[in-house]
């Protein structure tokens, strides 16, 4: 048996093997990355949703527990929280406050120094009431 013919399918399966890796490699560090980034987009809007039902508890009762826990209930998923010291509604009746959202992701949440990515805040802001 001629050693070319062998060796050319070693060649093939070990440049397969390199491709197949690092497509995989990719496709997880991409993942990632749309993964944080959905949850950017997701908790702004959470955000924002969550101070449009405080601002409007708030100019019905007037209690800020209520208008607190108007807030936490229209947060979607138990990934999410707003850190009480977070909410905050001036004088004018504009709601404030912070989203903080833990993202499943494949490989950052395993590793100390990308850990931070994982955990997204986003700012959101009630509409001034109308007069």
């Amino acid at each position: 048996m001629d050693m070319r013919s062998r060796d050319r399918g070693s060649i093939v399966i070990g440049w397969l093997t390199k491709l197949i890796v690092v497509l995989a490699v990719v496709g997880v560090i991409l993942f990632d990355v749309v993964s944080v980034s959905a949850a950017h987009v997701g908790a702004t809007d959470d955000a924002n949703n969550a101070a449009e039902a405080a601002g409007y508890e708030w100019r019905t009762s007037h209690n800020i527990q209520q208008a607190y826990d108007a807030a936490l209930q229209t947060l979607p998923s138990d990934s999410e929280s707003i850190p009480p010291k977070s909410f905050v509604i001036d004088p004018s009746g504009i709601v404030r406050l912070t989203v903080h959202r833990v993202t499943r992701t494949m490989l950052m949440e395993h590793i100390g120094p990308l850990k931070h990515y994982a955990l997204v805040s986003a700012n959101g802001e009630s509409a001034p009431p109308s007069l």
